[in-house]
């Protein structure tokens, strides 16, 4: 099991460390072939590890893609908001003695918090004021023509497809580190067997575990210099 300190970049040298080393140090092999641990097994630790790294690559890589996804969405958002809230204060001043106005704008009720809630009030918005000649034609004094109300509701457009695209990179993103930490514990168990049977088997050549990287606290234990490797 990788310490709780330790990395995940860590954890795969120190791990793919030992598993190279006691596959090819003459002396640590045939004492742990010994306990079982054959070069087909440790081939099978490598195997899965190499498939944990990647997992975590793919993670890293899709996570990357919904922060990037995340700062669109905020961008966009820091650039319409502005607009749209002063469309909606002009028109709640307009019609401040016309409520059924302002029903049909969605403006009787308040600010939606969630998102989804947003966008269906900012939609609603757009789409019955543009379509509604007499408001149109008040607004014109005020400079807010249609070209000006079409693209605003385009933008609104544009963050609906930014929050959707966040949510399928976010989900995406949240099943590869699921797949990720699948592996990871497979192989942390099959890793854990492996450093047991290292230690059984070279309990009396803690230089040899050092060797695999295995730090040894044994007392009064003096450090010999390790063998080069084959």
């Amino acid at each position: 099991m990788r310490h709780i300190k330790s990395t995940l970049g860590d954890y795969f040298f120190k791990a793919r460390h030992a598993l190279n080393t006691a596959r090819k140090n003459e002396q640590v092999y045939p004492l742990i072939a010994e306990y079982n641990m054959t070069y087909q097994k440790i081939d099978f630790g490598l195997a899965l590890l190499e498939k944990l790294m990647d997992a975590d690559k793919h993670k890293t890589e899709l996570h990357g893609k919904q922060l990037e996804a995340h700062v669109i969405l905020k961008n966009l958002l820091t650039e319409v908001r502005p607009v749209y809230m002063s469309h909606v204060k002009l028109m709640e001043t307009k019609y401040r003695k016309n409520p059924e106005r302002l029903e049909r704008l969605m403006l009787m009720v308040p600010r939606e918090r969630s998102m989804n809630g947003w966008l269906r009030q900012a939609d609603t918005f757009y789409s019955n004021l543009i379509h509604d000649a007499e408001m149109m034609d008040r607004l014109e004094e005020n400079t807010i023509t249609l070209d000006k109300l079409t693209a605003s509701h385009a933008k609104i457009k544009e963050v609906e497809q930014a929050y959707n695209n966040h949510g399928e990179a976010k989900g995406v993103s949240q099943d590869a580190l699921e797949a990720r930490n699948v592996l990871l514990e497979e192989f942390d168990l099959w890793f854990n067997e492996f450093l047991r049977i290292c230690k059984m088997a070279l309990r009396k050549h803690p230089q040899l575990l050092e060797v695999l990287g295995i730090t040894v606290l044994s007392k009064g234990y003096v450090r010999e210099k390790p063998e080069p490797l084959l």
